[in-house]
């Protein structure tokens, strides 16, 4: 399966986190690209709010959309780390 055709598959039945409508028909950017997964940036067509989700292209999952909540949480989170970024990210290598 190619790109397009993941994400249109991932995102078919995902709902806007600030809205509730569905995502099916939202403007789609990619962020980043790995090999099996890409990161894209939704926007509601509904009500206009962002939010960024992970396709991965060989499962019919997606990640759930990362809310603005998660973000300061993320950010509550880092203002009182101390340790090594690699021990928050870890190691991808076999």
């Amino acid at each position: 399966m190619d790109w397009i055709g993941a994400i249109l598959e991932n995102i078919r039945e995902m709902e806007c986190p600030c809205c509730g409508a569905r995502l099916a028909s939202c403007a789609v950017r990619g962020i980043t690209a790995e090999p099996n997964a890409l990161v894209v940036r939704l926007a509601c067509s509904v009500c206009g709010e962002n939010s960024v989700a992970v396709v991965k292209r060989d499962e019919k999952q997606v990640v759930a959309p990362i809310t603005r909540d998660d973000v300061l949480d993320a950010h509550d989170f880092l203002k009182t780390w101390h340790g090594a970024v690699s021990e928050l990210i870890g190691s991808t290598a076999a």
